[in-house]
């Protein structure tokens, strides 16, 4: 019999929640799959209701103490996870999913059947399609621009994926994911399968995105690639400081490189604290 660990991480949208749920309980029906719910509640102000879930053989809520963003509440349920799974860690596929609708639960069963069939490959849902407004657009492809230059990778998906969970020591062997889960991954593990796949619009209210959440995200996925960052930024120093001989030139150049280097590591630094441990768990729920 097959497990499936399903990870959601949520703060303040139980509506939504309930949604994706229903629409996970209706795609798993006539599977013999053992399909375990994981929702990490970044600590909202009110709690769940209870329903009965037919193809769930549970459900478990990790109600956190203080609010941490999303990255670090999958952070969470991957830890909490690999707690539960101890010695049986190859014997379950993971997947992580948002809880606004925004990734399509329908696809969950794909992608895990395609991590099933590619047990060394990490899977993840490369959208083929956004649906946000134009801002949104600009700024992302402007992300991935910024972050390839600077890391060398292109980084063109979020949090949609699955994964043997035979993989879990290894992406949790520091604290990184915590940063970024993508960059995270990415960094940590080398094989890689991609699914496109539409993104769907959040199924109630407003998307909590705003300037300052998509600025701090895009320094904590780059943050984590600071010492290639550090190599790339002291080779083009080096380069540039012999075509421009210049004092005035050479300062600029040392006052950008030592800026630079100084906010990505500072980022990688605080945000990846020592200090994230499963304590910040508040109480679990098991329905």
């Amino acid at each position: 019999m097959k497990k499936n660990y399903i990870i959601l991480p949520m703060y303040n949208d139980w509506v939504s929640l309930r949604k994706v749920l229903d629409i996970l309980n209706r795609s798993f029906k006539n599977t013999k799959d053992y399909n375990h719910i994981i929702i990490v509640n970044d600590c909202s102000d009110n709690k769940f209701q209870r329903k009965k879930y037919i193809n769930f053989k549970s459900i478990t809520i990790l109600n956190l103490r203080k609010n941490v963003g999303s990255q670090k509440a999958i952070f969470f349920g991957l830890k909490y996870l690999q707690k539960v799974l101890k010695n049986n860690s190859s014997k379950a596929t993971v997947s992580v999913l948002d809880s606004d609708g925004e990734d399509n639960p329908v696809m969950v069963k794909r992608l895990i059947k395609t991590a099933n069939e590619k047990k060394d490959y990490f899977i993840f849902a490369s959208r083929k399609q956004r649906t946000e407004g134009i801002f949104f657009k600009i700024f992302n492809q402007f992300r991935l621009i910024i972050t390839y230059a600077l890391t060398g990778r292109y980084i063109n998906f979020g949090n949609f994926s699955a994964f043997s969970s035979k993989l879990l020591n290894k992406l949790l062997a520091n604290n990184e994911l915590c940063l970024a889960y993508s960059s995270g991954v990415l960094k940590n593990y080398n094989k890689f399968s991609f699914l496109k796949i539409k993104k769907n619009k959040r199924f109630y209210g407003k998307s909590k995105v705003n300037l300052k959440f998509l600025l701090t995200h895009t320094l904590n996925i780059i943050s984590v690639f600071y010492k290639t960052i550090f190599i790339r930024s002291t080779i083009l120093f080096l380069l540039l400081s012999l075509i421009y001989d210049q004092f005035f030139f050479r300062l600029i150049f040392f006052i950008l490189f030592f800026s630079i280097n100084l906010i990505f590591i500072f980022t990688y630094h605080f945000g990846k604290s020592n200090k994230l441990n499963l304590s910040l768990i508040k109480k679990i729920e098991i329905i």
